[in-house]
C-alpha cells in the first residue's frame, strides 16, 4: 500500500476500535508504579550540585562511574557523565534518603504519573474501559494521588474477608512511604566546570534516578491472592510489568526464585475459571540476566500469551536466550535489522509458547501471532494502528485524556523511513519464499506457523515527551485486541 492507503486504513481502524472499547468488562493491571519527579537541570543547578558536595570529590567519583547511587557525591557525578557525553542513563538507587536530598538541594519542576502499572492504568480508564483494576504492592497517598479521578479506575481490597474496589485514593496505605524516580532532563548547549574544564553538553537528553527501595516486593498480600479468581466476571485479560526489580537475593534471605514463583501463581489464579483469559507481559531493558532469563523461561513461558517489546529489548531477550547472533543483528542498525527483528520475534513466539510477540520500533511495529490465534490479520493490523494512532497523540500532547485526544493523532504524518523499511522486510521475505510479493502489499501475511503483521506508524517530530510512549502502544494494542475478542464472543 501506499502512504495515502495506509492513512485511510487508519483513519477506519481508529473509529471502529473505538466504538467496540466499552465492550470490554474490564483489565486487571500490576504491580509497578511511581511518582517521576522532573527536573530541567540548568548552568545554575549543575553548579550548585557540584559546588555543594565538593568539586573534588565529584572528580574522583566521575572517574570511578558509579552503578549506583548511594550517597549525593555519586549522584552529582552519574549526572556529569551524562551531561559531559549527552548520553541518557537510568541508575538505580536503593535508599530514600537520596530523594530527601534532591528535595532539599533541588527540587523537581513537577511531578507526574510514573511506572508501567500507573501509566497503563490511566491510559486505559481514559479510554473508557468499564473497570480498570490496579494493584501497587507499595500504594502511598503521594502515589494514589497520581490516579486520574474516575470511577472506573479501582484498587482492590478485603475487607471482613469480603474483596471490594475503591478508587486508589481511599485506598492507600496511610503508613507507605512513596517511590519516587527523579528525571533529571538537560538541553544541548549547557556549560559547566570541572576539574578546570569546561564542558558543553552534546545533545538533549536524561538521567533517570531509579528508586529501588529495600521494601520494594513483587508480590500480594495472601488474602488477595485467595481472592483474585472472583476478578474473572469483571475483567477479560491482565497487563503485568515491573517484573524487572525482582532482585536475585534479599536482605531478609529470600531469592528471586521466591518472588518468580509468587508471580506464576497469581497468573494461575487469574485464569482459575478463565483458561483462555489473555495475559500479556510488557518487558523492560532488564541488566541482571539471571532475572531477565527467569522472566522469560519460568513467568512468561506458557503462563503468558502476549509479550510487549522494543528492539533493544528483543536483542536483550534472544541473548538469554541463546541467540547471541541474531541478538547482535537486531541492534546492527543494518539494512537488515528489520529482518532480523521479524526473525527474533518468530523466536520468542515459538520457544516461550506466546500466543503473540508485538515488537515497537521508531517508524513501524511488528507483530507475530500464532496461527490459532481468533483473530485474522487485519483485525491485528487494525489493533496496530490503534496503538500507534495513541502513541501518536502520546508524543503531541504528553498525555491522552480521551479517545478524542488519540483522534486529533490521525493528522500526524505517516513515517517514510518506516513505510521504506516495509518495501526492504517485503524483499527479505521474497527471497525467503515467504510470500510471492503481493500478500505483503497490506502488512500481512500468511507464514506456515504464523501470522506476520506490520505497519509504518505516525512518527511526531518534535514531541512533547517521550516517557510512556511504548506502555501507550502495547496497552493500546492489546486493549484493541481485547475489545475485538469480547465482541466475536457476543456476537456468537
Amino acid at each position: 500500500m501506499n502512504i495515502n492507503e495506509w492513512e485511510k486504513r487508519y483513519s477506519i481502524a481508529y473509529y471502529n476500535i473505538s466504538k467496540i472499547l466499552t465492550g470490554i468488562r474490564g483489565i486487571f493491571v500490576a504491580y509497578n508504579c511511581n511518582v517521576d519527579a522532573i527536573k530541567h537541570v540548568k548552568e545554575k543547578d549543575i553548579h550548585k550540585l557540584i559546588s555543594t558536595v565538593g568539586k573534588k570529590s565529584v572528580q574522583q567519583r566521575v572517574t570511578e562511574y558509579p552503578r549506583e547511587i548511594q550517597d549525593p557525591v555519586d549522584l552529582v557525578a552519574r549526572l556529569v557523565i551524562a551531561m559531559r557525553d549527552g548520553k541518557a542513563a537510568e541508575v538505580p538507587t536503593y535508599t530514600t534518603e537520596i530523594h530527601k536530598w534532591l528535595m532539599d538541594n533541588l527540587v523537581f519542576d513537577k511531578a507526574r504519573m510514573g511506572g508501567q502499572a500507573g501509566i497503563i492504568s490511566n491510559l486505559l480508564a481514559n479510554l473508557g474501559i468499564n473497570n480498570v483494576i490496579v494493584y501497587v504492592p507499595w500504594l502511598s497517598k503521594e502515589q494514589a494521588e497520581y490516579f486520574v479521578d474516575t470511577a472506573n479506575i479501582k484498587y482492590p481490597v478485603i475487607e471482613d474477608g469480603v474483596l471490594k474496589f475503591k478508587h486508589p485514593s481511599e485506598a492507600y496505605d496511610s503508613y507507605q512511604k512513596p517511590k519516587v524516580n527523579w528525571i533529571l532532563e538537560f538541553s544541548k548547549g549547557t556549560k559547566f566546570e570541572l576539574a578546570e574544564e569546561v564542558f558543553e553538553v552534546p545533545r538533549d537528553n536524561r538521567l533517570i534516578i531509579s528508586s529501588r527501595p529495600t521494601w520494594v516486593r513483587i508480590d500480594m498480600s495472601e488474602d488477595l491472592y485467595e481472592h483474585l479468581s472472583k476478578m474473572n466476571g469483571m475483567i477479560d485479560g491482565a497487563i503485568l510489568s515491573g517484573y524487572q526489580m525482582i532482585k536475585e537475593e534479599y536482605e531478609d534471605g529470600t531469592t528471586y526464585r521466591h518472588y518468580v514463583k509468587r508471580a506464576v501463581k497469581v497468573i494461575e489464579r487469574l485464569k482459575e475459571g478463565n483458561p483462555n483469559m489473555r495475559i500479556h507481559v510488557e518487558f523492560t531493558s532488564i541488566q541482571n540476566k539471571v532475572i531477565r532469563k527467569a522472566i522469560l523461561k519460568d513467568i512468561v513461558y506458557k503462563h503468558v500469551s502476549s509479550l510487549g517489546l522494543d528492539t533493544i529489548e528483543v536483542a536483550n531477550a534472544l541473548n538469554v536466550l541463546g541467540h547471541e547472533e541474531l541478538a547482535y543483528a537486531v541492534i546492527s542498525k543494518g539494512e537488515n535489522s528489520i529482518s532480523a527483528l521479524y526473525e527474533g520475534a518468530v523466536k520468542l513466539l515459538c520457544e516461550l509458547k506466546l500466543e503473540r510477540v508485538h515488537v515497537h520500533s521508531l517508524g513501524f511495529y511488528i507483530c507475530v501471532a500464532s496461527r490459532d490465534f481468533p483473530l485474522t490479520v487485519e483485525e491485528h493490523r487494525d489493533a496496530l494502528m490503534f496503538s500507534a494512532t495513541l502513541a501518536a497523540a502520546q508524543a503531541l500532547h504528553g498525555d491522552i485524556g480521551s479517545l478524542k485526544d488519540g483522534q486529533t493523532a490521525l493528522k500526524v504524518p505517516i513515517s517514510e523511513r518506516g513505510h521504506d523499511d516495509l518495501e526492504q522486510l517485503e524483499k527479505y521475505l521474497v527471497r525467503r519464499d515467504v510470500c510471492t510479493g503481493t500478500e505483503f502489499e497490506d502488512g500481512c501475511i500468511c507464514a506456515i506457523n504464523h501470522d506476520l503483521i506490520v505497519i509504518p506508524t505516525k512518527v511526531v517530530q518534535d514531541p512533547v515527551g517521550t516517557v510512556g510512549i511504548g506502555d501507550t502502544i502495547s496497552a493500546g494494542a492489546f486493549a484493541a485486541i481485547l475489545a475485538m475478542l469480547r465482541k466475536k464472543q457476543i456476537d456468537n
